[in-house]
């Protein structure tokens, strides 16, 4: 996957649509569904249009990204929008995406958690912004992954 071409619009859209869930998070603590659908049409179209990602790989990331997180919101630990939000990014990046920007988001999540509750700001995570996070890591990580892990601080 490169950050140009069909990969870039798909990554791109995900993110416009993860950052938007951060918004909706961030002031009602809800993920619209409205957004939800709307995004796993649009994951579903640019699959069809561009093959980016294949659809069969669409499929397993949503599967992937559903499962990784499911867990969760069945032992009441985490809202069924953050779910859903995690599935969608799974259509758009497939099944390594789903894993790896999953498992970025936990990481994510843990440090948020670790932030909520050092100053005291409550129980209920925004946890939309640990999956945006996670994206974001996974989708940097797939763009320019050897230049970010061969940085050097040469000529500074």
């Amino acid at each position: 996957m490169d950050c140009v071409g069909n990969a870039g619009w798909s990554q791109g859209v995900l993110l416009a649509l993860a950052a938007l869930a951060v918004h909706f998070d961030l002031k009602a603590r809800r993920i619209p569904n409205r957004l939800l659908i709307a995004g796993g049409v649009l994951s579903i179209v640019l699959s069809l249009a561009t093959h980016s990602p294949p659809f069969r790989q669409l499929l397993g990331g949503a599967l992937v990204g559903l499962a990784l997180f499911m867990p969760f919101y069945l032992m009441g630990r985490m809202g069924a929008g953050d779910v859903k939000l995690m599935g969608l990014a799974g259509a758009f990046l497939g099944t390594q995406g789903a894993l790896v920007s999953g498992l970025l988001a936990m990481l994510s999540g843990g440090a948020l958690a670790l932030w909520f509750l050092a100053f005291r700001l409550g129980n209920r995570l925004p946890y939309a912004v640990a999956i945006f996070s996670g994206v974001l890591g996974y989708v940097l990580i797939r763009c320019d992954g050897a230049n970010l892990l061969n940085f050097s601080f040469q000529g500074v």
